[in-house]
């Protein structure tokens, strides 16, 4: 609970403030993330198998019922765990519709798709009513599906023509599981970022549908899709769009007729049934059963509809990337070398600033050191010569200086 709670003070404070930096805290992977692992947390907890009451006992054999009892985490205890993770769920749920309505613009779409998801794997795991039609339909109200897409390249004028023009065949590249928001410009302008939110929005909707199949209420809950949709395809001349919708309004008649003829044989009044899939013949699967039948079949599909990569193109891929390690590594190596050469420069430097700092005298001997042998010959040579004159200059040992009379001479001077 207090890691659910902080969640919820997260999103309160982005309520409250709609600071960039408070919205940002939500509008996040990180966020999502989290709503994704306590959603995953509380369906394995709460809609699980394997409890204790279907395991058999023996009475003559206790050891080995208490090593039962353990391996499955005992007993009525997991019951009281379940149980307390299930009070749980409300809160969440409670948290992911608050993250919906935090910024309801068309920028964000992919992560309202990614709540409704949320929403509707809770709804399953705990076989409880979650209606996520709204948030779907009020995708299909936004301007910008009526309004004519660009071209590719952005050109074209987004006047209001015979809504949502264009055909065209089957249109790939954006994946809406792996983003949480549009492009900044051109949101849902795109034939691109339309194709792909409106197929998942129609996949989620046939989810919702086929969740509450077998609930008696469900004549009621499909009555505001088929009508909305039914004015969905007399705005759009899209027809692949509108074949979607078709196919969504056809599940929902046929499942309508179904819940109708059946409610009419329960005993019960419609306000004392307690069971959400009151209606469920028992050789059907369960509400969670079929979630996960339809999850694993969407993505079936998903993988079927990938462009299929030639083991050329995978060879020439992979070449492609070994090249480009390569060039990465020759330039690494380049510029570690020219590195080392400035820092070799940078020494040479310092040393230079040392040597003008000392002493005269070592001044001289460093250049004595570095002189070439010819030059230091000339010069003892010169010096030698400079010496056997003035060795034979003896006379001038004996003349006697000139003194001029009158000044006086003294010793301090």
């Amino acid at each position: 609970f207090v890691y659910i709670r902080q969640l919820a003070l997260h999103l309160r404070t982005a309520l409250m403030k709609k600071t960039p930096e408070s919205v940002s805290a939500v509008y996040c992977w990180q966020y999502v993330h989290c709503l994704k692992l306590w959603v995953a947390v509380l369906s394995a907890a709460v809609g699980g198998k394997g409890s204790t009451a279907s395991v058999a006992h023996d009475d003559d054999d206790g050891e080995e019922n208490e090593r039962n009892d353990a391996k499955l985490g005992g007993g009525a205890g997991k019951d009281d765990e379940a149980n307390l993770l299930k009070s749980l769920v409300y809160p969440l749920t409670e948290i992911i519709l608050g993250t919906v309505r935090l910024i309801p613009i068309a920028r964000y779409v992919p992560l309202r798709l990614h709540c409704v998801r949320l929403l509707q794997q809770l709804a399953a795991s705990t076989e409880s009513f979650i209606p996520t039609t709204n948030i779907l339909l009020g995708i299909l109200d936004m301007k910008e599906i009526g309004m004519k897409p660009l071209r590719d390249g952005g050109g074209g004028k987004g006047g209001k023509s015979k809504k949502g023009g264009g055909g065209g065949g089957t249109i790939r590249g954006l994946r809406l599981p792996l983003i949480l928001k549009l492009p900044k410009e051109g949101t849902l302008r795109t034939m691109e970022q339309l194709d792909g939110v409106l197929k998942e929005v129609f996949v989620l909707l046939n989810r919702e549908v086929d969740l509450y199949r077998y609930s008696p209420g469900f004549p009621e809950f499909s009555f505001q899709i088929v009508q909305r949709l039914r004015k969905f395809n007399k705005e759009i001349s899209n027809g692949r769009w509108r074949a979607y919708s078709k196919g969504t309004i056809e599940l929902c008649e046929k499942h309508s007729t179904f819940a109708t003829q059946a409610r009419s044989t329960l005993v019960d009044a419609p306000k004392d049934v307690r069971r959400l899939e009151a209606l469920k013949p028992s050789n059907m699967p369960s509400m969670r059963d079929r979630y996960d039948a339809t999850v694993a079949k969407e993505k079936r599909l998903e993988a079927v509809t990938q462009p299929v990569v030639s083991s050329s193109a995978k060879n020439k891929g992979k070449d492609g990337k070994n090249e480009a390690k390569k060039k990465n590594e020759t330039t690494k190596k380049r510029k570690t070398e020219s590195d080392d050469e400035e820092d070799d420069i940078s020494l040479d430097s310092d040393d230079d600033d040392k040597v003008f700092e000392e002493d005269d005298d070592s001044d001289d001997d460093v250049a004595k050191k570095t002189k070439s042998p010819a030059k230091q010959s000339k010069k003892k040579r010169k010096v030698a010569v400079v010496n056997e004159a003035d060795l034979k200059n003896v006379e001038a040992l004996k003349e006697e200086d000139e003194v001029q009379e009158g000044i006086v001479w003294s010793d301090s001077e």
